[in-house]
């Protein structure tokens, strides 16, 4: 399959978006480690690439990796997966914590496919 990026320019995104919002966990440069690639991903129009940031050790529950979800049309980071799976915009003004409403909604969709 043809891509718009190679699997070290999508770990060169991810720690740009990393180091531009602070955000935490090591990115290792170990692609097999490191990156995934999907043909399909849920809420990203076209193919993505997954780039893993490890956050061990950890105290919490949840996780040992945060995820950048990046659109490979795109070239940018559509989302980050926290260590609960819970998806977040930094790059976006609107990027808030969730309402209960809307955390409810987002896990009734899912239980709906």
């Amino acid at each position: 399959m043809k891509t718009n990026l190679k699997a070290s320019q999508a770990i060169q995104i991810a720690m740009e978006y990393q180091k531009r919002y602070n955000l935490y966990g090591v990115i290792h440069d170990d692609i097999e480690r490191s990156v995934k690639f999907y043909n399909e991903f849920y809420r990203v129009k076209g193919s993505a690439w997954l780039v893993l940031a490890d956050i061990t050790p950890k105290v919490y529950e949840g996780d040992d990796e945060i995820t950048f979800v990046i659109s490979d049309e795109a070239g940018e980071v559509d989302h980050i997966l926290d260590h609960n799976g819970i998806p977040h915009r930094y790059h976006l003004s609107s990027n808030r914590e969730y309402t209960d409403e809307e955390f409810e909604a987002i896990f009734n969709e899912d239980d709906d496919e």
